[in-house]
């Protein structure tokens, strides 16, 4: 499985593409801020790492 870093760090090239929608552009700007792009993953919520293996899922894998 890909690590949460790396996962955090390729959605956020998704943010503020017409690839995500309204919910899940502010989704990715929130975690990309809450992880400090990516380099602190610790804070992340079960269902927050989930939602975010969701749409790595659907947009790199």
């Amino acid at each position: 499985m890909t690590a949460l870093n790396t996962m955090v760090k390729k959605v956020a090239g998704l943010a503020d593409t017409k690839d995500v929608t309204p919910w899940q552009n502010r989704f990715i700007k929130n975690v990309v801020r809450q992880t400090s792009n990516g380099d602190n993953t610790t804070s992340l919520t079960e269902a927050q790492i989930d939602t975010l293996e969701e749409l790595y899922e659907r947009h790199f894998a």
